[in-house]
């Protein structure tokens, strides 16, 4: 992720109304639970068992209160994670995180408290990387899953991360949110669809600049807004992103017709290199293609 990008995303989410709206769509489906002043600051600097200090090695990391009624209450550290792009290093950078942080809190004296760690995945494509630790071994050996069930799993340890993907996102996913954050998600989600933008539009009479700056920077869009003028000054910015995903529409009408066609050859007896040759096309997309 660009530095730049990077900054804006980790400085939109460190407001606390923000923070505590993902935890509350998250960890308990939308419920009010946590609230802002149940957010505590941490330090993001993470040390190594050499000694060496990562600045800012983690996005965000804060301290939660889960004020529960006539029990203690329970105390969280939480992490947020922001992705622009799949790292199918992830569950491994996530894992060393919290290790990290819980050597820290060995180092400092401090209470053990329950780390979670969430990871925002901006990217249009559903996340196809893995979630766990078992993921890495499947990718490695297939047949994984048959001594998973047997005698040895009990003393192979498992690590899991959790993956919020506004793109893939439901109605019901949107309305969990209270914050601005559900602009900027709900936007993500229905940056193809041009009747989804223009009901943004119609909804929202009131943004914050840098929500607007986010939405710019996350969908690379050029949308500006006047709080005088309102929503309406997004129109053209919106027109230019509608136009964008018109082009993007007919692109992908064609490719989908393409890939009729290969399948119509291979049907009537041609092989992927003599569809690659008449078609100009690299003989590994025509594979990849067929198997589908």
């Amino acid at each position: 992720m660009a530095k730049k990008v990077d900054n804006i995303i980790k400085d939109y989410l460190s407001k606390n109304d923000r923070f505590k709206d993902i935890l509350n769509y998250y960890l308990f489906k939308g419920r009010q639970v946590v609230k802002e002043s149940d957010l505590k600051e941490l330090d993001t600097t993470l040390v190594n068992t050499e000694g060496d200090i990562f600045e800012n090695f983690r996005d965000l990391f804060k301290e939660v209160c889960i004020v529960k009624e006539n029990r203690k209450n329970t105390f969280l550290l939480i992490g947020i994670e922001n992705q622009t792009r799949m790292d199918y290093e992830m569950v491994s950078r996530v894992f060393l995180y919290d290790a990290l942080s819980l050597r820290k809190v060995f180092k400092n004296n401090d209470k053990v408290k329950p780390i979670i760690t969430i990871v925002i995945y901006y990217g249009e494509k559903k996340w196809n990387c893995p979630k766990s630790l078992y993921d890495y071994y499947r990718d490695m050996d297939e047949d994984i899953d048959e001594y998973m069930d047997d005698e040895l799993s009990e003393f192979i340890p498992n690590y899991f991360i959790n993956v919020i993907e506004p793109y893939q996102m439901t109605d019901d996913d949107i309305n969990k949110f209270k914050s601005d954050f559900k602009i900027v998600c709900d936007f993500i989600r229905k940056s193809k669809d041009i009747k989804g933008i223009d009901s943004i539009r119609k909804n929202n009479d009131k943004i914050e600049d840098e929500t607007i700056d986010l939405i710019n920077y996350i969908t690379n869009s050029n949308l500006v807004y006047d709080k005088e003028r309102g929503i309406d000054s997004m129109c053209k910015g919106l027109d230019e992103f509608e136009k964008r995903a018109k082009n993007e529409g007919r692109a992908e009408g064609e490719t989908k017709k393409l890939n009729e066609n290969i399948k119509t050859m291979h049907s009537n007896g041609f092989d992927a290199e003599t569809i690659a040759r008449a078609l100009s096309l690299d003989v590994n997309y025509v594979k990849e293609v067929l198997s589908k």
